[in-house]
């Protein structure tokens, strides 16, 4: 049975900019200069006795022109975290070329139910990719959840 884990990651200005009119809002954004709790969360998938699983990480930006510096903070956490699991990610720039495909095929009706600004547009991505992936099961975890039970993926 294939399995995808998903955690979503939501990313904001830099402390000293704080939040701006036409922002995202989500409950606790990390700020792109602090570390943040993702990759600990990662980290903590070494306890895990089933690693037969794909983690995918979601990045959101609470706005557009922190896009690329939250995929390039999200992509050197995976760069440097070090576990025996296959990672990918997806953020804006993955999520173009959905879209493009959408529209090449005349279903561009879908790319407005596929966004990285919201959480239930998130949370619609995080069935969409386990499902694009060929996954039967998708756990969806928050990115400053810490494994403790070392049989939690056969549980879920």
């Amino acid at each position: 049975m294939k399995v995808t884990m998903i955690i979503p990651s939501y990313w904001g200005r830099k402390r000293g900019e704080g939040w701006k009119k036409g922002d995202v809002i989500y409950d606790h954004p990390t700020p792109l200069d602090v570390e943040g709790t993702l990759r600990r969360t990662i980290e903590s998938t070494s306890i895990l006795n089933n690693k037969d699983f794909q983690l995918v990480i979601i990045g959101a930006a609470t706005a557009d022109e922190i896009s690329n510096e939250v995929e390039a903070k999200i992509t050197s956490i995976m760069k440097e975290t070090l576990v025996n699991v296959e990672v990918l990610f997806f953020s804006h720039s993955h999520l173009s070329k959905v879209h493009d495909y959408l529209k090449k095929n005349k279903k561009e009706g879908f790319a407005q139910i596929l966004s990285l600004k919201g959480y239930s547009n998130i949370r619609n991505l995080c069935t969409f990719l386990p499902h694009l992936l060929g996954s039967e099961v998708a756990i969806l975890i928050d990115d400053d959840e810490i494994f403790e039970d070392p049989q939690f993926i056969d549980k879920a």
